[in-house]
């Protein structure tokens, strides 16, 4: 009998926390100047709990290089997870990051399965090709479990938000990142707002995994 009860119990516990699970909608706005023109759709939105939850589950995710680019240009993982870099070029790579703690070398590697690498710190990590200067990714490794993607609109939806105190992040390459504080109550919110201000992003270049200038290009 104290078992049931004891199941009973926690059964209920589960159905109030599903009950009391949120939607927070909303749109990302951006400043440009003339001729940017972002990538919205590469816009990442996420919520930071003022205080420590579980993030999700950790997952294999894959980031391809085909023909000198690497596909998805803009990648989410949850903490801990893994990512295989599949070559499917008919020549050689070299992907690299110096983004501590996540910073890796996959070293010289032809086309096949490719090498993976585990990323088990939070933060944004930026991927290069020491072959090919014109290569780059963007991996983001989140401990938050509230986050995805807008539309091409700059529309997004986050599900299951459990109420409380949150601090609203959007990111985007050229826009950079902007955060605002935010209150989810248990009815969610349809209408959250934010800005990026890309209009003062520069192109730059970036350096080899040695901290050099890229040689002239050739292939392997």
């Amino acid at each position: 009998m104290k078992r049931l009860l004891a199941v009973l119990v926690c059964m209920a516990s589960l159905s109030a926390v599903e009950l009391s699970a949120a939607n927070v909608a909303g749109r990302v706005s951006f400043v440009t100047k003339r001729g940017q023109h972002p990538v919205v759709n590469e816009t990442l939105v996420w919520l930071e709990p003022a205080a420590k939850i579980a993030s999700r589950k950790a997952v294999n995710l894959m980031m391809s290089t085909r023909g000198k680019t690497l596909l998805p240009h803009v990648l989410v993982v949850p903490v801990g997870s893994t990512v295989q870099f599949p070559n499917d070029d008919p020549i050689s790579h070299n992907l690299f990051s110096l983004s501590s703690p996540n910073n890796f070398d996959l070293g010289l590697y032809r086309r096949g399965a490719g090498k993976t690498f585990t990323f088990k710190t939070p933060g944004v990590v930026n991927v290069y090709c020491n072959v090919h200067p014109t290569m780059s990714s963007v991996i983001h490794v989140m401990s938050s479990p509230y986050f995805g993607f807008t539309d091409a609109a700059g529309n997004f939806a986050l599900t299951d938000v459990a109420p409380g105190s949150y601090t609203l992040v959007a990111w985007n390459e050229q826009g950079g990142m902007t955060q605002s504080k935010l209150d989810v109550p248990a009815a969610g919110l349809a209408n959250a707002a934010i800005t990026l201000d890309s209009s003062g992003y520069r192109a730059t270049t970036h350096l080899n995994k040695e901290n050099k200038p890229y040689a002239p290009p050739r292939d392997y």
